[in-house]
């Protein structure tokens, strides 16, 4: 091979090079983006999310919802403003007297959203989408929802939530 021909094929290389590493970081920039869809702490996460709504809408204990929240919980709600501490638990105790299930109102996360983020020495960020429908009711309304979880002495607290893009939507079936 002559040498302009060597020139251009080690440039034609070191380019092929060069993409297939951008190609493999673009990659793995992706899979991090995407965050945990399974795994221990996204099951975990995924749990105590479930016991907050479980307790906020459907048994209706407050009691049970508030011990969830850290005692410097902050709330930031799109349409409500922010709550902070006792307000998020005086406003859950409200939500809990008027019971949502017994008013045929069910919260469902829309399947294929949540993803968990860990935080080291912290906890993690879980975030997704759910719906909240209620029965008869002719639109449903969907949400976004981030929740910061700390681990304290081995037990997910929620610290920060923030919910927000709530639209109306068709509702369910």
């Amino acid at each position: 091979m002559n040498t302009p021909s060597r020139m251009c094929h080690a440039a034609l290389l070191a380019f092929a090079l060069m993409a297939s590493a951008a190609v493999t970081h673009s990659q793995t920039i992706a899979q991090g983006v995407d965050g945990l869809r399974s795994g221990a702490l996204f099951d975990e996460l995924a749990h105590m999310d479930s016991l907050l709504f479980e307790a906020s809408f459907v048994s209706c204990d407050a009691a049970r919802a508030n011990a969830i929240f850290t005692d410097d919980v902050e709330f930031y709600h799109d349409k409500d403003g922010l709550s902070t501490g006792e307000q998020v638990r005086e406003n859950t105790r409200r939500l809990t007297a008027a019971c949502p299930a017994s008013r045929g109102i069910v919260r469902t996360l829309v399947p294929g959203t949540l993803r968990v983020y860990p935080i080291q020495g912290y906890g993690a960020l879980q975030l997704g989408a759910h719906r909240f429908d209620e029965r008869g009711a002719p639109t449903s309304t969907v949400a976004q929802f981030v929740s910061l979880w700390r681990q304290q002495e081995g037990q997910w607290r929620l610290a920060r939530v923030m919910s927000f893009d709530h639209r109306s939507v068709p509702a369910g079936p």
